[in-house]
């Protein structure tokens, strides 16, 4: 199952600026374990709406320059509504292209909740060590797939999608993440295998809380741009989100929905030519 950049809209593009509070959150924690300093030169790969890169843009202050590209034109018209800042530019591109920067250029790049979507994680990886500087590093963060798997969201939605009407026509091995998603390890080996030196590598556990399960199921569709049901016929995913929430709001409490997620937390560099 191929990632979808057709099912994003003005919604759900709006919709994420406005709810994606737990990226934004994992965003500032891996901005700062970075070390982005004064002067740097950013760049953010699958930016969205730029909420990321105008919290980056505070630090890196009028010397440093910010450089934000995302495929989906919705969330790129957004970044560029809310753009205050001249030496912040966001653009449509892809992480398998960046033939618009020159080599060797950027100080800092990262990729948000951001990593799991990319195809050809490779040719990104390459790309990326090209036009960082020696001694530049990279960020990433994107879901645990070893655990995730295992999470109490993929355990309900898959438990629904094995039932009639959905069994004769829905394989749950086909949902987007589960074909693109990927492992620590196999993180570790694709940065190693593109040049770069793993400094440190964490999986972190992530409690997310929604007031409901639509919110929560909001929060999925706007995050994944529209590829949560993907793999669900059209014609059956309005039913399919309805029977997936009243699955998840058996184990509403209280304080609402929470759900625990795993996520990895990277940061690699590119050797510097004196090693």
């Amino acid at each position: 199952m191929t990632v979808h950049l057709t099912l994003d809209n003005e919604v759900l593009a709006k919709t994420y600026d406005e709810i994606s509070d737990s990226q934004f959150h994992n965003g500032s924690t891996l901005v700062g374990e970075l070390e982005v300093k004064s002067g740097a030169t950013v760049l953010d790969i699958g930016c969205g709406t730029g909420r990321l890169g105008r919290y980056v843009v505070e630090i890196i202050g009028t010397s440093g320059s910010l450089i934000g590209i995302d495929p989906l034109a919705e969330r790129i018209r957004i970044a560029n509504e809310k753009n205050e800042h001249s030496n912040a530019v966001y653009k449509i591109g892809s992480a398998e292209d960046l033939g618009s920067i020159a080599d060797n250029s950027i100080d800092v790049a990262y990729l948000s909740a951001v990593f799991h979507w990319v195809t050809d994680k490779v040719t990104a990886l390459r790309e990326i060590f090209r036009v960082l500087k020696p001694g530049g590093r990279v960020g990433i963060t994107t879901g645990a797939k070893e655990l995730n798997s295992f999470s109490e969201i993929q355990q309900i939605t898959d438990s629904v999608l094995k039932r009639e009407p959905y069994a004769a026509v829905v394989k749950t091995e086909d949902a987007t993440l589960k074909k693109h998603g990927l492992t620590a390890t196999e993180l570790i080996q694709l940065l190693t295998q593109a040049g770069f030196t793993v400094e440190n590598i964490q999986v972190k556990k992530i409690t997310g809380s929604h007031a409901t399960a639509e919110d929560l199921i909001k929060h999925h569709e706007a995050s994944s741009f529209g590829n949560y049901l993907s793999h669900v016929p059209e014609s059956l995913r309005e039913q399919a989100k309805a029977d997936i929430e009243s699955e998840i709001n058996k184990g509403r409490t209280k304080d609402g929905i929470q759900f625990d997620r795993h996520t990895i937390f990277a940061i690699a560099q590119k050797r510097s030519e004196h090693g």
